[in-house]
């Protein structure tokens, strides 16, 4: 099974992470370099997650269900597989995805390997079976990235709100846009 790569603004969704060692912070730095809100929680909470703790919720404790009520979806990162499988369940039972780490059917959404310089985000994904893989594959395409793709991103973004003001044949506007954007392009050599 291949996952649809479904990209989302966690900005205004509330994720749950449950864990609190080396699998949730890197969650956590994943999910937070995108702004997201979090609440996680965990027995014991690392001291490199406990940084964090300006941009997040922390609760040391012990999971319980009820906290699913307000997760939009859910990170179940513990070495626990009995635990695991408890979370996974319970939030199946209210229809919020979840994803266990490391366990691809127990996930309805998978993290790739992502690429992030300003608006530009590239992710790169073997839908679980080789994560070393598309880590390898994203550097290559990291590598053929403009060092200036975040001025043309900057350029294109300011060009497209200026030629839906000023271009109302969406034909002529869209033919503009792609002219613009393979201009620039060309510039780079890409």
């Amino acid at each position: 099974m291949a996952y649809f790569p479904f990209f989302v603004d966690v900005t205004n969704l509330h994720g749950l992470i449950i864990g609190g060692g080396n699998i949730a912070l890197e969650k956590v730095e994943r999910l937070l370099a995108f702004d997201a809100k979090i609440t996680l929680i965990a027995d014991r909470i690392s001291d490199e997650i406990k940084k964090y703790a300006d941009r997040m919720e922390l609760i040391e404790g012990k999971y319980y269900k009820e906290i699913l009520e307000k997760a939009d979806y859910v990170v179940a990162a513990t070495d626990n597989t009995k635990l695991n499988e408890i979370v996974y369940s319970d939030a199946r039972k209210l229809n919020l995805l979840v994803n266990v780490v490391d366990v691809p059917d127990m996930c309805d959404f998978i993290f790739p390997s992502v690429m992030k310089k300003g608006k530009l985000v590239v992710g790169v994904s073997t839908s679980g079976a080789g994560p070393q893989v598309a880590i390898r594959l994203r550097k290559k395409i990291e590598e053929s990235i403009p060092s200036d793709i975040e001025e043309i991103l900057d350029q294109l973004a300011e060009a497209r709100i200026v030629a839906k003001e000023t271009m109302p044949d969406s034909g002529k506007r869209r033919k503009y846009l792609i002219d613009l954007a393979n201009e620039l392009l060309d510039r780079t050599g890409l």
